[in-house]
């Protein structure tokens, strides 16, 4: 029994990362994150010039 819920939440988080990878909120937030790391970037490069 506890072998098969295992392998349910296993199949369950699988699916779920499957369906972030397509889904096209993913995408925004991924876009948002790069966006994010970049500005993150720009601080970093202007700070270290003062």
């Amino acid at each position: 029994m506890k072998v098969f819920v295992g392998s349910v939440i296993i199949i369950l988080l699988i699916g779920f990362g499957i369906w972030l990878m397509l889904s096209p909120s993913f995408k925004r937030v991924g876009d948002k994150a790069y966006r994010l790391k970049e500005k993150i970037k720009e601080d970093n490069n202007e700070s270290n010039r003062e």
